[in-house]
């Protein structure tokens, strides 16, 4: 015999875990079909964040100082490469 001959159906336990994570995804679906029922109506960013269409001038890059890291970081702010060769 390779089973448990001693094991039996009425001494298995039942925990509410099960209930629980059922009872976790109903809230999770709930919580899914009012984003999907009410998002449009809740407030999107505003227009001041969108980028036109309009070129924007280029500045002249300046060559920034190896010794002073803030300037790197300007350079890199600014979309140059610090560190190619000028």
């Amino acid at each position: 015999m390779t089973g448990d001959t001693a094991a039996t159906a009425l001494s298995l336990t039942h925990t509410a875990w099960p209930y629980v994570t059922a009872a976790g995804g109903l809230l999770i679906l709930i919580a899914g079909l009012l984003a999907l029922w009410c998002g449009r109506k809740w407030p999107a960013m505003s227009g001041r964040y969108e980028r036109d269409d309009s070129p924007r001038p280029r500045r002249a890059p300046a060559t920034p100082d190896p010794d002073r890291p803030e300037d790197l970081w300007k350079a890199l702010d600014r979309g140059e490469d610090p560190t190619r060769d000028a």
